[in-house]
């Protein structure tokens, strides 16, 4: 698989994507409508915050399990998800057929709010002590956007994107992203293991004696991070966050901005009524 490409100048205009451009209501896809993905054949798929999750160590009251996401984003992981179990290069590769899991896809307003304002700045100040609250205020963006009402919204709140992982179909394990969480910045950047940063002037991504080690080029984690992104990307047509290897998506503000559009057609989801009620009895628990 080819090399991921260095993301560099997309990260540094990345701020102030979600109120840049305005949302398409005219694009044929505008109102495409939000579906389960448990439905389509991703008999794993979930919503983050409806689990035990790292962030907040249990899952949070009101957060229904069904990750929705659009019909359009559902069949192109359909197209990415065969193409990993049936390619022969993928299997080669990695030594297994893989899989897509879904580990997040819609979120809704009030999750978004709390991810971004209590349990992100929590994680932070958790991983450095050291960090004063505006310190850690200034970082919790490089690792959950900021809930909007602007009619441009952040991209899990449209239903557009959805966060994933590479899966091993033999053993049902994930396969080594290479991502070290906590002081270490950068392994989450689709184009970390790349190694760009290692030469000067080449990447905004740091190098230091704190930074994780670059992974060789065909060893579980390089090959399965180029193997990911060749699958949503190239096979599925969909884009990647330049900030998270594993967050992709298309219509919304952010993937439009990463595909040079700048024509977004999804908005804020509208959640359909079944869904509200499985919020409301989950919150009554």
């Amino acid at each position: 698989m080819n090399q991921i490409p260095n993301f560099t100048e997309l990260r540094q205009h990345k701020a102030g994507y979600d109120t840049r451009f305005e949302i398409d209501t005219e694009h044929p896809l505008h109102n495409d409508p939000l579906v389960d993905p448990r439905e389509f054949g991703f008999d794993d798929a979930s919503s983050y915050y409806s689990r035990p999750n790292n962030m907040t160590g249990e899952r949070l009251p009101g957060v229904p399990d069904a990750p929705l996401a659009r019909l359009d984003v559902v069949r192109r992981l359909v197209v990415a998800d065969q193409f990993l179990r049936t390619d022969t290069d993928v299997r080669e590769a990695l030594g297994s057929p893989a899989h897509i899991r879904i580990d997040d896809a819609l979120r809704p307003h009030a999750v978004q709010q709390f991810a971004f304002h209590i349990a992100w700045p929590m994680i932070i100040k958790r991983m450095n002590p050291e960090m004063t609250d505006d310190e850690v205020a200034d970082e919790v963006p490089n690792y959950c956007a900021k809930p909007s009402d602007h009619p441009t919204p952040t991209p899990h709140i449209t239903g557009g994107a959805v966060d994933v992982a590479l899966i091993n179909l033999q053993t049902g394990e994930a396969f080594d992203r290479g991502h070290k969480a906590g002081k270490v910045k950068g392994t989450a950047y689709p184009d970390f293991h790349e190694g760009y940063h290692l030469k000067a002037g080449q990447s905004d991504i740091v190098d230091s004696d704190e930074q994780s080690p670059v992974m060789p080029p065909h060893s579980e984690v390089v090959m399965g991070r180029r193997i990911l992104y060749h699958a949503m990307t190239e096979v599925a047509g969909l884009y990647v966050n330049p900030q998270e290897i594993w967050h992709y998506g298309k219509g919304d503000p952010l993937s439009e901005y990463v595909s040079g559009s700048n024509n977004p057609y999804y908005g804020i989801a509208e959640l359909p009524e079944w869904y509200l009620e499985e919020m409301s009895r989950l919150q009554a628990q």
